[in-house]
């Protein structure tokens, strides 16, 4: 061997060793983040749930005069469909992240024809006016608990008896809903988002997740804008991607062992979803009925529908709400035994 063979040897090693302590050493920052945040657990609000209808609306309308500090895009505030009293039915209507609750609007008016008081309320850091907007990377999944509990003790107020239907994060809070909260009589989630990919398990997402908590926040909309609706910001923030992952996983992992505080669960999936994982959803749902879930209805969209992500917002490309509105009504009012479009 002579002595370039002997310097080109060293330096293969030497970036071997290099290699192997900067491997090391990542590997003990990410396992003392993933320690870090598993055992921060997510604790359940403690429930005040209103009963009256005046104490209600006067909630609802320090929230809305707490969003008028806040430059929100026009029609992004907490919006309220009531028949002015209490009434048998009241549904919270969650949007999704970078949504707001636009989103729901026409929805919410067919569930108020039928008679229900909707509640719709704006995510933590939704909503603003500025798409372009970095205030996501600020979010927290214990905000995003707090929203939900919040909206469910005013609905009290609203309704005998309470629905929280959610989409994407959204349907992430219906399931946290979902396991927590026994005062509500169904939760729906509608295309939860668990993960960032279809093609990404719960152990792959696990450890995208410990690696957006670890690296500095990035704006999607530096790399790809979102070209929807006139109101949803042109992306998300990572971290915010990453709280979304911590909920649900967190509520995945109590599923294993309790069983879920609702006992009328309904969840409505799209075959053609290029934005979540359902089979991560389908196996929260049996973990919950192997725990003894009473009550669960599971819709899929076909894929040769081609529907998008969204399956609610009317500004949606190639959303299709002549077929997802009737089934999701279909399944909130309770005509779950007739034929529905697939």
């Amino acid at each position: 061997m002579n002595e370039n063979h002997i310097f080109h040897f060293s330096k293969r090693i030497i970036r071997f060793i290099v290699g192997a302590f900067a491997f090391i050493a990542i590997s003990n920052i990410v396992a003392t983040i993933v320690g870090s945040i598993s055992r921060r657990k997510l604790q359940s609000p403690a429930i005040h749930a209103i009963t009256d209808y005046d104490t209600a609306m006067a909630k609802i309308a320090k929230i809305q005069a707490h969003e008028q500090t806040i430059k929100l895009h026009p029609g992004c505030q907490t919006k309220l469909l009531t028949h002015g009293h209490k009434v048998e039915q009241a549904i919270v209507l969650m949007h999704g992240m970078t949504s707001c609750p636009l989103q729901f609007v026409e929805f919410g008016n067919l569930l108020f024809e039928r008679g229900y008081n909707v509640f719709i309320p704006r995510m933590p850091y939704n909503g603003h006016a500025d798409l372009n907007t970095d205030v996501l990377k600020y979010i927290k999944a214990r905000e995003l608990n707090d929203c939900s509990a919040t909206t469910i003790d005013i609905a009290h107020g609203l309704g005998k008896h309470v629905t929280y239907a959610g989409l994407s994060v959204g349907g992430v809070m219906a399931a946290w809903v979902a396991q927590y909260r026994a005062d509500v009589d169904t939760a729906l989630l509608i295309s939860p988002s668990f993960t960032i990919d279809p093609r990404l398990g719960v152990n792959a997402s696990r450890i995208v997740m410990y690696l957006l908590y670890l690296l500095p926040n990035i704006m999607t909309q530096h790399f790809r804008r979102f070209h929807g609706s006139s109101f949803g910001y042109r992306g998300f923030a990572t971290r915010s991607l990453a709280v979304m992952m911590r909920l649900g996983f967190s509520i995945y992992n109590t599923a294993l062992k309790s069983k879920p505080a609702v006992q009328e669960v309904l969840v409505v999936t799209n075959a053609s979803d290029s934005a979540v994982n359902n089979a991560i959803t389908r196996k929260l749902v049996s973990r919950w009925q192997k725990n003894g879930l009473r009550y669960c209805v599971q819709y899929e969209f076909e894929a040769s529908h081609h529907l998008p992500h969204d399956l609610i917002g009317t500004q949606t490309p190639g959303q299709q709400t002549a077929l997802t509105y009737p089934v999701l009504l279909a399944l909130i009012m309770g005509n779950r035994n007739n034929p529905l479009p697939s």
